[in-house]
């Protein structure tokens, strides 16, 4: 169950705290103060709020199930954001085989949608990552910690070019954006070093999974770094609802053995 999901794919915003990258915090979810109630304009984005449901098969054989979601926004160090959440996990029968517990989060700033931090906890077969990166935009700088199985961890720093996004909002940032075959879209992301993710529009395709029929268009991102899960397949393709929404329906990830495929089974407005 490696590598799927994007990966698997208002107004100008306030100023940052400043300093994010100089202050001591243990996790971004010390940054968080609350929900904030709804405005009408963050309802016009085309994924809030929505919480979509997959079915994961290794070819035929169902494996496990995982969800996205964006269902809060949230105060993140001072600033509206859209609270993205990823969970994906095994079934009993596939924890034989190879067991996954995820959960990957991200924040997503309301106005222009950029990153303002993500998180990260993967538990796949003898596989651990624990890690988080916050963006200090008035600073142009990240702070990172990696946490280790035992406990032990490590905190980094860098620096940002501007605006980027992280895996998980990145599958968000193209949604509201107009997608026509032939069409790559190239966006400024960081997961502790900055590099470009490309995302190649391939055809458009109708496809039938257990929650419906649907026209779609076909995308393939490449990806430098780790998925949503671990990104380890050959080629990753997407497919998004060939309308104003963009919401993916199906993704396949090819494998050294066969490939990895999620079916959307249940949309929640």
């Amino acid at each position: 169950m490696k590598a799927l999901l994007l990966a698997l794919l208002a107004a100008a915003p306030a100023a940052g705290q400043g300093g994010l990258a100089r202050r001591d915090i243990a996790s971004p979810f010390e940054l968080v103060r609350g929900t904030v109630a709804p405005s009408a304009d963050w309802t016009k984005v085309p994924f809030f709020p929505e919480r979509l449901e997959y079915e994961v098969k290794w070819g035929v054989v169902s494996m496990g199930m995982s969800d996205l979601s964006v269902r809060e926004v949230v105060e993140f160090n001072g600033q509206p954001a859209y609270h993205i959440v990823s969970e994906a996990r095994t079934t009993s029968f596939g924890d034989r085989f190879y067991k996954v517990r995820d959960i990957n989060e991200s924040w997503m700033h309301v106005g222009d949608l950029r990153s303002l931090g993500y998180s990260k906890k993967l538990r796949e077969g003898n596989f651990f990552r624990d890690e988080w990166v916050v963006f200090d935009y008035e600073e142009k700088g990240f702070l990172s910690r990696r946490v280790s199985r035992d406990g032990n961890f490590s905190v980094s720093t860098g620096t940002i070019p501007g605006a980027v996004q992280d895996i998980l909002s990145s599958t968000y940032f193209i949604r509201p954006r107009t997608l026509k075959v032939g069409d790559e879209v190239v966006l400024d992301v960081n997961t502790k070093s900055n590099w470009p993710l490309t995302i190649k529009v391939l055809r458009k395709q109708r496809v039938k999974v257990p929650a419906g029929t649907f026209s779609c268009i076909v995308v393939e991102p490449t990806l430098r770094e780790e998925g949503i899960f671990i990104q380890k397949g050959r080629s990753l393709q997407v497919w998004l609802t060939d309308d104003e929404r963009h919401m993916p329906v199906f993704m396949r990830v090819d494998i050294l053995i066969g490939s990895i495929s999620a079916y959307l089974t249940k949309i929640e407005r």
